[in-house]
């Protein structure tokens, strides 16, 4: 579905929404009215594809593919949590490539347009950076709502309140990062391209001084989002490394306990195994040698276990 919204009286914003894919009349309608060309239409279109920045010269198009996050935030493929939209300038339109999951993106880019005036410079561009300091929020709010996941985690571990609940949690958080990691890296590798192509001032992008210092400030704000999302990643590394630690611990523990157990009970059955045998032991005919044999077990025990203490084995 395609829909036509007035910016100011010489731009528009081309608002291409799509179920999950384009299709075919909406590529059709895209290549015959508005001239964009199928190369530009096939990279909007997928939605495996890379954060890229591309300038088609045929078409005089500038192409951005951008990762921002699902909608529906409880989707259990964590795969899905973060998705490409595109966006496309091409004489003074804005065209904007979203699924039903990423179709919030138009009402960032509509209530950025309220803090400008008629015949803005560069007001496209400036649309398109006001949105991607939005989606850099949000990724900063996703960050944050993982962070306190894992403090919780955190204390049930220090509390010995871990189960396996705990492991399938730091699992999901450990995938979850990995996935925001590698989509603000995509983003932030854009945002560098684009501020260099427009330092460089080739291309045709050419920015106000006022553009060039938003996008330098969105550069910024991206590669604090990056630092964060990596310790944030490493951290939970290292706890799900400690915590597996401390169950393999525990682990030794246990079987070092069951093993001196194992020792001191089979004390009694070798002594008890001797006095019950059919042949003449010491002392064996008095009727108080079962004590002698006790006497025997509990020495025999003592000095297993002042042994073990010995050499730090308790």
């Amino acid at each position: 579905m395609i829909n036509e919204t007035v910016l100011d009286q010489g731009h528009k914003l081309v608002d291409v929404h799509s179920t999950k894919n384009l299709n075919d009349s909406d590529r059709t309608s895209l290549i015959e009215n508005y001239n964009l060309t199928n190369e530009i239409l096939d990279y909007a279109d997928d939605e495996n594809e890379r954060a890229r920045f591309e300038y088609d010269e045929y078409s005089q198009t500038f192409l951005i593919v951008y990762n921002v996050q699902n909608e529906n935030e409880q989707s259990d493929d964590l795969s899905q949590r973060v998705l490409p939209i595109s966006f496309a300038i091409k004489d003074k339109q804005l065209f904007l490539f979203t699924n039903d999951a990423t179709h919030y993106v138009r009402d960032y880019l509509l209530y950025a347009k309220k803090n400008f005036s008629e015949g803005k410079e560069n007001l496209l561009w400036e649309l398109i950076f006001h949105t991607f300091d939005q989606i850099s929020s949000d990724y900063s709010d996703q960050i944050s709502e993982t962070d306190s996941k894992r403090n919780k985690i955190q204390r049930l571990i220090k509390k010995h309140h871990s189960s396996e609940n705990q492991i399938l949690d730091l699992a999901e958080l450990q995938d979850l990062t990995t996935y925001l990691s590698t989509a603000i890296s995509g983003n932030a590798t854009v945002l560098n391209e684009i501020e260099l192509i427009s330092s460089g001032k080739v291309q045709q992008l050419h920015l106000t001084k006022a553009t060039h210092e938003h996008l330098h400030d969105s550069v910024i704000e991206i590669e604090q989002i990056k630092n964060q999302v990596n310790l944030s990643s490493d951290i939970i590394d290292r706890i799900s490394n400690t915590y597996n630690n401390i169950l393999n611990n525990r682990t030794n523990t246990t079987m070092k306990v069951l093993t001196v157990y194992t020792i001191i009970l089979s004390i009694p059955t070798i002594v008890s195994g001797f006095y019950g045998m059919n042949m003449k032991l010491p002392i064996a005919d008095q009727e108080w040698s079962w004590i002698f044999s006790l006497i025997i077990t509990i020495v025999i025990i003592l000095i297993i276990l002042w042994d073990l203490h010995r050499r730090n084995s308790l």
